[in-house]
């Protein structure tokens, strides 16, 4: 019997061992990778994605070199490419240390699944050099090194969609319910902005074989820009199919631009889903939480200026406020953030108007609920009345308000205003202005006629460095260290990002409306 027990014992160990491991799956090393989650769900120290970034490419933390992990960089042997010298030397103001480690030349063999366990957990290179103390060591099992490799060889290992060996597509978004002259201004950019940088990169391809050395591999990142307009129709909960049956006609590598009614929602939620770069639409509704990974934003919006109201009614809080706002995405979303970032002790009283409101509604109002101080999130054409003459203070937005201040509102008003002060124009608006005068570009909707040449202008100069290098997350990273750089035309008073930041622009002022039409500051630059 001990004989016959001992046998079956021998069978069974050595059909386990005979059984087939668990095949590497991406999708754990994905998770590895981005999130630092093991299969298991034990964390690791951190994730890869921390200092390698998302798209893989590395870059710089705190002056340290960071090497590019994507898979033809990690599995293939180490090999000198210029153009990527060049970008890394000259992109960045970096200390001594960092410009010597990327002058370095160091060449090794590629990495196999062995040599990635071995970095991971001993710091040692396949040439068997160490790397950066900074480098975590993982105590790492070989079958989550396997994951983690699988999905590295498919990082960043082939263009993205949308791009192919002569163009690269770039999509625009207008909603329903956007004024028919915003739109055409809008296009007059995006279009005119394309036709001239079809025409550069003629010129510049038509001179291969001339330039200095260390530009003769950028050649291959020249490709044609193709603008496809994606225009949606109906409400905004057909918006996600209408989106999908585009890009399933016709993959674009971003979304650049766009404008539109309501809430920027939908949109949102389908770039991040689909993970598609969608880079500064003009919206007042932006996506502030949870800020997503693949769109980026101007500025908050309607958001920043109610949190920024209330920063400035804390500072000699009133009695009784009375907001009263539209019952549209305009008005709801507004009202909500000042509902919840007013001190306590402002008794808050809330009305919703009709926009076929009777003008007797504003004296019955403001006689019953007797405010001293009166928010409106509302439109031009909600707020004429006398009745606001009655009330100590009243704010409106200027987003709301647009480009065109009533002229019934002057010296009644203070106004929330995220745009830059009159009088501090940079000097690049005047240059897009000139640019447009010599396209024959009428200048209408101008905030948005700037804003969207910046959102282009940001994207060429990116992908400046990403070079041949088409991944998504390569050019979002690209963009985040750009829009500092770019000369901003002057909506806003400063545009900036920073690794994982997605609002270009942090604050909003507080502005008076004076009897000229002229608006005065009456707060610095509050920053929520």
């Amino acid at each position: 019997m001990r004989r016959f027990l001992l046998g079956l014992g021998l069978l069974a160990a050595a059909a386990a061992f005979a059984a087939p491991l668990r095949p590497p799956d991406p999708e754990l090393g994905r998770r590895i990778y981005r999130d630092g989650i093991l299969p298991s769900g034990r964390p690791l120290q951190t994730a890869c994605a921390s200092c390698h970034r998302r798209s893989g490419f590395g870059g710089s933390e705190g002056g340290v070199y960071v090497p590019p992990v994507t898979g033809p960089a990690l599995f293939q042997p180490e090999r000198l490419v210029r153009a990527d010298l060049f970008r890394e030397l000259y992109q960045l103001v970096q200390p001594e240390s960092y410009r010597a480690r990327v002058r370095d030349p160091r060449v090794r063999p590629g990495y196999t699944v062995a040599t990635l366990a071995t970095a991971l957990r001993e710091g040692r290179d396949p040439a068997g050099r160490r790397l950066d103390a900074l480098m975590p060591r993982y105590p790492i099992q070989d079958a989550d090194v396997a994951h983690l490799a699988a999905y590295l060889e498919t990082l960043s290992a082939a263009p993205a969609p949308g791009v192919d060996g002569s163009a690269i597509h770039f999509a625009t978004v207008i909603t329903e319910g956007v004024d028919p002259g915003r739109r055409k201004a809008l296009l007059d950019v995006l279009e005119g902005y394309v036709r001239w940088k079809n025409a550069e990169t003629r010129h510049s391809a038509g001179r291969l074989g001339s330039s200095p050395w260390y530009r003769d591999e950028f050649f291959g990142s020249y490709r044609e820009w193709r603008l496809h307009v994606w225009d949606l129709r109906g409400p905004a909960e057909t918006w996600p199919a209408q989106l999908a049956a585009l890009y399933r006609a016709r993959p674009v590598f971003a979304v650049l631009s766009g404008t539109g009614a309501g809430s920027w929602r939908p949109l949102h939620e389908f770039c991040e889903k689909t993970e598609l770069p969608c880079l500064f639409p003009d919206t007042d509704l932006p996506v502030v939480s949870p800020a997503g990974a693949y769109t980026l934003y101007l500025s908050k919006g309607l958001t920043v200026e109610a949190q920024a109201l209330a920063r400035f009614l804390a500072e000699e809080p009133p009695r009784r406020l009375l907001q009263v706002y539209r019952d549209l995405d305009e008005g709801r979303e507004p009202a909500k953030v000042l509902r919840q970032a007013l001190p306590k002790g402002i008794q808050l009283i809330d009305r919703v108007v009709a926009a076929d409101q009777e003008r007797t509604f504003w004296d019955d109002l403001i006689r019953r609920t007797r405010p001293d101080t009166l928010v409106l999130w509302l439109t031009p054409g909600d707020t004429a009345s006398d009745a606001l003459g009655r009330v100590r203070q009243v704010f409106l937005s200027h987003s709301l308000l647009g480009e065109e201040i009533p002229t019934e509102l002057r010296g009644k008003v203070l106004l929330t205003s995220r745009y830059r002060l009159p009088g501090h124009e940079e000097p690049l608006a005047y240059r897009v202005r000139a640019w447009m005068r010599s396209r024959r570009i009428e200048r209408t909707h101008e905030r948005l006629q700037l804003n969207a040449y910046f959102a282009l202008s940001v994207v060429d100069h990116s992908l400046v460095h990403v070079v041949e290098n088409f991944s998504r997350d390569f050019l979002i990273e690209s963009v985040e260290e750009e829009t500092e750089n770019a000369l901003s035309p002057g909506v806003f008073p400063s545009l900036s990002l920073g690794p994982g930041q997605r609002f270009a622009s942090q604050g909003s002022y507080v502005v008076k409306l004076s009897e000229k039409g002229e608006l005065e500051p009456m707060s610095g630059w509050i920053v929520p």
